[in-house]
């Protein structure tokens, strides 16, 4: 049984996903964005310390700084952690979860996201506040004002040794975990317990074996009632 995985992102990254195939190219690193974040965040522990918006998210920016998991109690009562590592290109089992990140996540990448959230923030507190030119070479205040499409890359026919879970575990054992439970698993199932289980892709996924689909959708995840559809872009 052949398993496909989605990505969800953005058209901001669109190009760069053609040209050299999903995970060839990470922007965290290859555009110092993780770097950035960072120092954003080392600011803000200074600066908003007082602001309670940040502080709304401040759990977050700190799990994201030290590159580890946050943990929280789900609505059934269970311990849940949430990876806020950026090591990699990471994959869903599902088009729901892309879906539900892409759409919820305005600029396609939690990196971007976060950035953009502190460095609004505290420009409000600090008009004077500039972005360092070294750590800002994607130019992110370039990407405020402007709408960006949710995309979904659906990975064709993953192979064993392309990916390992976000733990660490071997791609062949989670792939095979998961080839066994969906035999078994009805669609709401497989959405809720697998929701958390997601891939890390060790190698860069050609554009060959990517479908590629501009998401439209109706209210955001987190307001509930969400709805979505796909319309598959074709690359050339």
């Amino acid at each position: 049984m052949k398993i496909n995985l989605y990505h969800g992102t953005s058209e901001i990254f669109l190009n760069s996903i053609i040209e050299h195939g999903l995970g060839g190219i990470n922007p965290n690193f290859h555009f110092k964005n993780l770097e950035l974040f960072k120092f954003l965040a080392e600011k803000s522990e200074i600066i908003l310390t007082n602001n309670s918006d940040y502080n709304n998210f401040k759990p977050e920016v700190l799990a994201i700084k030290e590159q580890r998991d946050l943990f929280f109690t789900d609505s059934y009562g269970n311990t849940r952690s949430v990876n806020y590592r950026h090591d990699g290109i990471y994959a869903a089992d599902s088009r729901e979860k892309a879906a539900i990140y892409c759409c919820d996540n305005k600029y396609g990448s939690e990196i971007l996201e976060y950035c953009i959230k502190l460095y609004l923030l505290l420009k409000i507190e600090d008009k004077n506040f500039t972005l360092p030119e070294d750590l800002n070479l994607f130019k992110i205040e370039n990407y405020i004002d402007i709408e960006h499409k949710p995309i979904i890359i659906e990975i064709l026919n993953i192979e064993d040794d392309e990916v390992e879970t976000e733990s660490g575990k071997k791609g062949k054992d989670a792939l095979t975990a998961l080839r066994n439970a969906f035999e078994h698993m009805t669609p709401k199932q497989k959405f809720e317990e697998l929701q958390y289980l997601n891939f890390k892709l060790l190698k860069a996924i050609p554009k060959n074996r990517l479908r590629i689909y501009e998401v439209e959708f109706s209210n955001r995840p987190i307001d509930g009632k969400f709805e979505f559809t796909l319309s598959e872009i074709t690359c050339r």
